[in-house]
Formats: C-alpha cells, sequence, structure tokens
C-alpha cells in the first residue's frame, strides 16, 4: 500500500483530533485562525509538497546516475529501516537546529512555533519553503530510488506517528515522572526518544531563563541533543504559554505562503 504511512497517521491525527476536541483542548486558548493555518499545511504537505519532492529526488536521480536505480533492494528490511531512520533524523536535527539560529531560516520555520497551545494539529504547521528544503525528504526520495522504498514506507510512519504524539495536548508522559518506580525508564527514555515534555519546553515561549528556547530539536531521537548538547530535561514542568515573543500577528496566508503573501509589518518584527 504505497500511502500506508499518509493513511495511518491521519487516522492517529482524527482519533487523537477527536479526544483533543471533546476534552475542549484543541481550541482552547488558540486565535480564531490558528487551526485553519495547520489544516492547510497539512494538506499541502502530504498531498502536494511530499510527494514532489520524493518523485523529483528519484527522478533526478535516474538522470544522473541510472545505475544505481535499485542497488540497495536486497538489504535486509531491517537494516533497511534503520538506514532510512537514522540519517534522515540525524539530517533532520541539524536542519530544525539551524531553523532557530539563522535568521533566513527561523523565518522559513517560525509558522511553527505562532501556535499558542499544544495540539495535535501543531505538528505539521509549516511556511511551505520549510518543507521544501527539509533534507530528510530529499533523502527519502534518494533511498526510494535506491530501492528502499518500503523501508521509507515504515520509516515515515514511525516519524509521522512521532510528531503527532510529542505535539499532543495530553501530557501522556507526565506518568513517566509521578510514578516512582517508572522513573529509571523514564531517565531512559527521555534520553533516547523525544517526549511531549521536551518537546513542549521547545515550543515554550520563554524558557526558564526567560529566553526563547534554544534546545531540544530532535525530531525522532532525543540522542542527538543529548549528544552535542542541546538537550534541556524539564521533565514535569510544562510552560505556560506557548509562542514567540513579539508575535506580529501575520494572517494564515502570511504564515503559509511568504513571501507570497506578504505581512503589512516591518521585517524587524520577524527577528
Amino acid at each position: 500500500m504505497p500511502h500506508l504511512d499518509t493513511w495511518v497517521v491521519s487516522g492517529l491525527l482524527i482519533a487523537l483530533g477527536s479526544l483533543e476536541l471533546l476534552a475542549g483542548r484543541m481550541l482552547n486558548r488558540r486565535q480564531s485562525d490558528e487551526l485553519a493555518v495547520d489544516v492547510v499545511s497539512l494538506a499541502q504537505f502530504a498531498l502536494l509538497i511530499k510527494p514532489l519532492i520524493i518523485t523529483t529526488a528519484a527522478l533526478a536521480l535516474a538522470q544522473w546516475a541510472p545505475g544505481w536505480a535499485d542497488s540497495l533492494a536486497a538489504m535486509p528490511l531491517w537494516q533497511a529501516v534503520l538506514l532510512v531512520v537514522i540519517p534522515a533524523d540525524f539530517l533532520h536535527y541539524w536542519y530544525h537546529r539551524l531553523g532557530h539560529t539563522l535568521p533566513f531560516m527561523w523565518h522559513m520555520h517560525r509558522t511553527h512555533h505562532t501556535a499558542t497551545a499544544m495540539s495535535i494539529s501543531v505538528a505539521y504547521r509549516e511556511n511551505w519553503r520549510w518543507f521544501m528544503f527539509m533534507p530528510d525528504i530529499w533523502y527519502a526520495g534518494v533511498m526510494v530510488y535506491l530501492g528502499l522504498g518500503e523501508a521509507v514506507l515504515i520509516g515515515h510512519l514511525i516519524f509521522g506517528c512521532a510528531n503527532v504524539l510529542v505535539h499532543s495536548a495530553f501530557a501522556w508522559d507526565s506518568g513517566l515522572y509521578r510514578i516512582r518506580w517508572l522513573s529509571p525508564l523514564a531517565w531512559l527514555l527521555e534520553r533516547t526518544v523525544q517526549l511531549p515534555s521536551t518537546h513542549r519546553a521547545h515550543h515554550a515561549e520563554l524558557d526558564e531563563h526567560g529566553k526563547p528556547p534554544h534546545h531540544n530539536f530532535g525530531q525522532l531521537l532525543y540522542l542527538w541533543d543529548t549528544l552535542f548538547g542541546t538537550a534541556n530535561f524539564t521533565r514535569a514542568r510544562y510552560p505556560t504559554r506557548y509562542g514567540i515573543p513579539h508575535d506580529p500577528g501575520d494572517p494564515w496566508c502570511v504564515q503559509l505562503w511568504w513571501p507570497f503573501c506578504r505581512s503589512k509589518k516591518p521585517e524587524s518584527e520577524y527577528s
């Protein structure tokens, strides 16, 4: 089933989104157009940008390196999945970290952080340019051309589910910190994979030092933050405010399609 990852992740979004709506957590404390930004961004990514990138990468390689086609097809599936997931996650870590470091990249990524509350709908909230230059998606296209299409499907299923779960309005990892006998498991998990606690700290308006957060950039594996010194183990200390300082309050079309839609705000307000 070629689009299994899309169907499963969409099903997870619908299931958790329904729970968030019933609990009053999806729209609570959010601005009126935030959900529209989330929905349009997800649609343009899943239906247009992601298929376009993977297809373009595969077609380009077919022209530049025709002899490489399906050259890794005989690789055992478990090895193929690791070859897809680990390098892709490593690439995403550095891309994400640069997105919070370089001003022109922050302008691409800031839409994701204008959400004022955590919700599964925020998981794919991005300006189109952020998706277009995402290196792990281009890497997926290369892997498909090399014959690892099934592994890419499994890898993107893993990434998609993880992305949805860490943005959930429900802090489902809180029990790991409340129940004493689970402390060893919490210690291991929070140093290995991204959890709601660490990702909420990343989305906080300000960190515990009163500055915009510059930590917890991992997509799936928190291991990269642990290794490269960007880990912030907040455990059960969840932020009280989400968003960005001095948010200029751009309309949805500017957030999703800048620079085609331009804000009337001064450029200085984007820093």
